[in-house]
């Protein structure tokens, strides 16, 4: 009004007493009569708080990135320099032999696992994930394909359910879907060392919940825990990861015609479950 001059998407951030800070865009310009003389204005006020963490999750999202595919590939070329320089000064029967091969093959799994997270996540998002369904047992899989995780640091996976429960899926998908949230489970709440795996399965189809006692998850943050690049602990730095695995969880679920969600109070540990149809005849 003072000026004569347009706004536009002037953004500003408001922090209310009893909630997290919100951002509003302003768009406003003058009014004039038939002289030029300004008699008003007129303005918009939208809510862009959503644009504003798809922007910061996307800048974290890049810094994360490349933090977590710099560490494996920094250790990768450190196990390449020492294994090159065993082989020129003739040590190529070193006993640090099989420990540098071993510790290269694990960055590179790591780098290959980060690689996978962001293919998965593009075709999911360009609507190119496709799944190989077949008929097998939730449970029997489920039991399989975590043992490996029974006696890590001491964690102790109860997996309980009829194992004639039987579901039509893409077991591999399905597979990383629970992985993921067991990881999750070791992640983010490691003085949890009981995680309950429970498959329950009706005519309607078969649901799966993964359940820790950890801290939980606030209540504000619940509504953003399947977006993309979302994380929880919001420093990036705690914890390893792209933020992606959820993400992607849920665009399997969703591509079995499923739901997916999660239960959480902070104190009171989290519930991650997912439910798919049963097959149609």
């Amino acid at each position: 009004m003072k000026t004569g001059k347009p706004v536009y998407d002037f953004e500003i951030g408001i922090r209310p007493p009893d909630r997290e800070t919100f951002y509003i865009s302003i768009n406003a310009a003058p009014i004039h009569d038939e002289e030029g003389n300004i008699t008003g204005s007129i303005g918009t006020f939208m809510d862009v708080t959503h644009r504003r963490m798809a922007i910061r999750q996307k800048d974290d999202f890049i810094s994360v990135a490349s933090h977590e595919l710099k560490t494996p590939i920094t250790s990768l070329k450190a196990s390449l320099q020492l294994l090159n320089r065993l082989k020129d000064k003739n040590k190529i029967s070193s006993s640090m032999v099989p420990l540098l091969i071993q510790q290269a093959n694990k960055s590179r799994d790591k780098v290959t696992a980060l690689i996978n997270d962001l293919l998965n996540a593009g075709k999911y998002t360009e609507g190119q994930l496709h799944l190989n369904k077949t008929r097998f047992s939730l449970v029997k899989m489920i039991r399989e394909s975590l043992q490996h995780l029974h006696a890590s640091d001491g964690y102790k996976i109860n997996v309980s359910g009829d194992e004639d429960i039987l579901v039509f899926a893409d077991a591999d998908r399905i597979e990383q879907v629970v992985v993921n949230f067991v990881n999750n489970a070791v992640k983010y709440a490691p003085e949890s060392k009981f995680i309950s795996v429970l498959i329950s399965g009706t005519d309607k189809g078969s649901r799966l919940e993964v359940k820790d006692g950890g801290n939980g998850i606030a209540e504000e943050k619940l509504p953003y825990i399947f977006e993309r690049y979302y994380r929880v602990d919001e420093s990036g730095s705690q914890y390893s990861g792209l933020g992606l695995g959820l993400y992607i969880s849920a665009g399997i679920i969703k591509k079995h015609g499923g739901k997916i969600g999660v239960e959480s109070e902070l104190g009171k540990g989290s519930t991650f479950w997912f439910s798919i149809p049963a097959e149609q005849l």
